[in-house]
Order: structure tokens, then sequence, then C-alpha cells
């Protein structure tokens, strides 16, 4: 009988320091994900993207579906068209300076995420792609490549990184570097 009382109080320790252990710690999530394809060429990249371009983030909201999505709206400055651009654009998707567009990001601030949230009043330029998703969603445009997509900007260059997902992309670019 005395084993059995041993073995219960040891099992009720047990239990509370794991619950306590739940109920405390960092409160920020964490999301983990695989890329396809990892770039080594902005070439590589602008071909897999429909739309890149310069512009601020105006305006974000975090919408809760299966997992929270970052929704922000973009105001196109400039926009770049290299021979290699790849795919279209979907209909209803305005791709001309000064319009907006919608960047869906997986994830909000405050979660774990191998590439920052967009920041709203932040500066960028953006390698975007179809969301390839139904209804009002279609019009919204993802980063290509996660990371891999994101330039801040700092005077007249473009800035990357430093990411971690293992992109080997040029970390500054020009206007110049987009013209080709």
């Amino acid at each position: 009988m005395k084993h059995k009382s041993v073995f219960a109080a040891t099992a009720l320790i047990a239990l509370a320091l794991g619950l306590a252990g739940c109920a405390g710690g960092d409160p920020t999530g964490h999301m983990d994900g695989s890329r396809v394809e990892l770039y080594d060429s902005v070439r590589g990249i602008a071909a897999d993207a429909s739309l890149i371009a310069v512009g601020e983030v105006t305006e974000q909201e975090v919408v809760q579906e299966d997992i929270p999505y970052t929704l922000s709206t973009f105001a196109i400055e400039r926009e770049f068209s290299p021979a290699v651009l790849g795919r279209d654009v979907p209909a209803g998707a305005p791709k001309i300076e000064g319009s907006e567009v919608v960047v869906r990001q997986m994830g909000a601030a405050g979660t774990e995420l191998p590439y920052p949230i967009l920041e709203p009043g932040q500066r960028y330029l953006l390698f975007l792609s179809p969301s390839m998703l139904e209804g009002e969603k279609a019009t919204q445009l993802y980063i290509t490549g996660g990371s891999a997509g994101i330039y801040s900007i700092e005077g007249n260059a473009f800035v990357h990184g430093p990411f971690t997902e293992g992109d080997t992309l040029p970390g500054k670019l020009t206007a110049n570097d987009l013209q080709n």
C-alpha cells in the first residue's frame, strides 16, 4: 500500500509540474514550414514572381483561418519588369504604379517565423506571386520564396536579410539590377 501512495504522490507532482510548465513561458507561437525551391540568383526568383515592386505597407490586419495570416496593403510606388518575369497576376489584381495590392503572409507579429512579417509604414522591394486561392482571396499575393522575396530599402539600395532559410541571393540590389 505504501508503494501505491508514493507512486500516486509522484504522479501528482509530475502532473503539477507539467501543467505549470504549460501555463508559463513565452506567449509567442512558432510556425515551421519547408520550401520547394531555394534561390541563388535574381533571375531565378524573378522567373517565379509575377510582380516585382517597391512600395510601402499602408495598412495591415491579421485574420484567423486555420492559422493566422497577416494581410498587408502594399501601395506600389515603382514596378520592375525584367525580361525573365514569370507568372501572370490573376485577373482583378492591380499591378501598376500608384495602385495597391494585398500581400498575404502566414503567421503574425509575435509568432516565431523563418521570415519577417511586413511592418506598416515600412518600404520594401517585394517579389510577389499569385496566392492561387479562390474567391476574394484570389487577388491576394504571396511573397515569392518567403524571406527570399523581401528586400528592405536603405537609401538607393535594396537590402536582403540576413535570413536563414538557405537562399544565396545578393545582399544588396539596385534598380539597375532589376532591369535585365
